[in-house]
């Protein structure tokens, strides 16, 4: 090797631990189980939950294998054993979830508004659709088209404008008591802290399926309505009830169309 060879490489050494890759990167994996593992600790000693004999034990090996300056839970321990740590712990805290509790713990929830509507982030988008339905049900209701002759009417003798506000009274309508379902649901889960974010998008499914059935009972199910006291009260409390349970419009469809297949097949005998 050349002189200037020689010099230039004793000038490149110093600049390449600088563009080097950090000797210890970080395990996602053991991250998230170090939180959760965290959050149930708190949750069972806050609430005085009896804990696994040694779990004391295995929890001061953790805080040993802490010494360092990266200050991780998980850092030289194997992740098996982290792996059991966290499944003692969950089994210990149960019906709550590890996931459940991680999320209520986030800061950001627990401040301000934020705190007002509980830490979850998918109960306040509930709260706020429910509280938008409430405002348009009482919107709506302030309409003059909107009073007993229209509500008496049905989609055949009714005009574009004076139907379009029994529409969308009636998916308001639908609309609270579909939230109010969503809300009631996932209330029970959160209050048990076993609430599970993955399912976020399966309490939008029921608002929507509770808007459709809402609607199909307060338009297309003929009402008595001169044998009713309150006929203008009959199609929102259909609507209302469809919006509660879509799951009871789904099983009367069912069934009838159950009943209609059975009458086109053909008879045991015929065959």
């Amino acid at each position: 090797m050349t002189a200037p060879e020689q010099e230039l490489q004793l000038h490149q050494q110093p600049d390449a631990p600088r563009n080097s890759p950090p000797a210890e990167t970080g395990n996602p994996l053991k991250d998230a189980i170090e939180a959760e593992v965290l959050a149930m600790l708190r949750f069972a000693w806050s609430r005085g939950l009896s804990l696994p004999a040694d779990v004391g034990q295995r929890i001061n090996s953790l805080d040993a294998a802490v010494q360092g300056p990266s200050g991780g839970m998980g850092v030289g321990l194997p992740l098996a054993a982290l792996a059991e740590l966290h499944a003692d712990l969950a089994r210990a805290v149960a019906p709550a979830m590890p996931i459940t509790l991680l999320l209520m713990e986030n800061p950001l929830n627990q401040k301000g508004w934020r705190a007002i509507a509980g830490p979850i982030d998918n109960l306040r988008r509930l709260m706020i659709a429910a509280v938008a339905f409430m405002l348009l049900f009482i919107g709506i209701s302030l309409c003059s088209s909107l009073n007993a002759e229209t509500m008496r009417g049905d989609i055949y003798n009714l005009n574009g404008p004076q139907q379009m506000v029994v529409m969308i009274f009636l998916l308001s309508a639908a609309g609270i008591g579909g939230t109010f379902q969503a809300l009631f649901t996932a209330h029970r889960y959160a209050a048990n802290a076993n609430y599970d974010p993955h399912y976020d998008s399966s309490y939008w499914i029921l608002i929507a399926l509770g808007l459709v059935a809402g609607l199909l009972l307060s338009v297309l199910v003929p009402v008595n309505i001169e044998g009713t006291e309150s006929p203008t009260l009959a199609k929102p409390v259909l609507a209302l009830l469809g919006g509660f349970s879509a799951s009871l419009v789904y099983r009367i469809l069912q069934r009838l169309v159950d009943t209609l297949d059975s009458l086109f097949q053909p008879h045991p005998s015929s065959k």
